[in-house]
């Protein structure tokens, strides 16, 4: 099985496989310049792959539908669905 990481986004807890937390708090990372959001994003994502889950506050959970809604390849795959769903 799959090893995931939990995201709590506002009492929604949402299982995220890891490899695609991995490159979500990449392409948080790649915009930390654009937002002090984008950047914390990245902290709390990379935290959450030592410990296996997180929460995210308001602001985080705004950088994350960014990140989300700027990639359009697909590579996060159905977990970006599922976490859209999760902020709306």
């Amino acid at each position: 099985m799959e090893e995931t990481i939990e995201i709590d986004l506002d009492g929604k807890t949402v299982a995220v496989p890891r490899d695609v937390v991995s490159d979500l708090a990449a392409a948080a990372a790649a915009r930390a310049g654009v937002s002090r959001r984008h950047r914390e994003l990245s902290l709390h994502l990379n935290r959450a792959l030592g410990t296996g889950r997180v929460s995210l506050g308001r602001g985080a959970m705004l950088a994350l539908v960014a990140v989300l809604e700027q990639e359009q390849d697909g590579r996060f795959g159905p977990a970006a669905t599922e976490l859209l769903s999760a902020v709306a």
